[in-house]
């Protein structure tokens, strides 16, 4: 599903100063790690993992080249549930436009097969697909391809629990291998889910706070005036009575 067969020895094929950004996120999404592959003319495949293995991201794992010739990255101990993403890759081998992302396999968003599908008329008539295996072995007058044989369907059912080697993900059969990636999309989904109502209460909590502050309360306010305008009227009385108390004392001594 990806390419093989590198050794250390290997050159890289790279142009000298091409670059891949290598980012290395904790199952929350969150980066932890990153550095710039930066490759060296006529440097080999070797002095690229020593070059991961001595960056930042090589603190939290290690890289090396497989036994089947791929790159692969292990975790250190301690560090669970990261995941590789290369957001931009300036590199190229032989100018082939085969970038160190699609080679090395490291974040599983690329394989060595530059395209695959379902064959347009097997897609447009099911029917078409066949159910036997034509036998060569049928001597002359008998027929090659009988009603009754589904060996062909068998095969295409068994393929599916069939082991194959999936570069990264390992030697997995393509039913397990549909089974986790739903997994991982379901588990995806509910952590975007619960990062996005975490956001939406902390936003909610700022709105809340801005307009405690910068808001007017209606029903305060009207509640203040109220007063205020009791505390006038009463004050103005005071003041009359004050007045009228005043003009009898001035009329009593004239």
């Amino acid at each position: 599903m990806v390419p093989a067969g590198f050794s250390a020895s290997d050159p890289h094929g790279f142009a000298g100063g091409s670059t891949s950004d290598i980012m290395l996120r904790d199952s929350s999404g969150r980066v932890i790690g990153r550095t710039t592959l930066t490759a060296a003319a006529g440097g080999t495949m070797g002095d690229l993992v020593t070059q991961l293995n001595a960056s930042q991201v090589g603190t939290l794992g290690t890289f090396s080249i497989d036994a089947s010739g791929r790159f692969r990255f292990d975790q250190a101990a301690g560090v669970t549930g990261t995941s590789i993403s290369i957001p931009s890759d300036s590199t190229g081998r032989y100018g082939t436009g085969i970038s160190f992302s699609a080679l090395s396999g490291l974040t599983g968003s690329v394989s060595g097969l530059a395209a695959g599908g379902v064959a347009p008329d097997l897609r447009n008539s099911p029917g078409k697909l066949p159910l036997a295996i034509f036998n060569t072995s049928a001597a002359v007058g008998e027929r090659g391809l009988l009603a009754s044989d589904t060996r062909a369907a068998q095969f295409y059912t068994d393929s599916f629990g069939r082991v194959n080697d999936l570069g990264k993900e390992g030697n997995v059969s393509l039913e397990r291998y549909a089974s986790l990636i739903l997994g991982e999309t379901g588990t995806t989904a509910a952590n975007a889910q619960t990062r996005y109502e975490d956001a939406s209460a902390r936003s909610q909590d700022a709105i809340t706070r801005r307009d405690s502050y910068a808001g007017v309360n209606i029903d305060e306010e009207l509640s203040m005036m109220i007063v205020l305008q009791n505390s006038y009227s009463a004050a103005a009385r005071v003041v009359r009575v004050a007045d009228e108390m005043y003009q009898a004392l001035l009329g009593t001594v004239g």
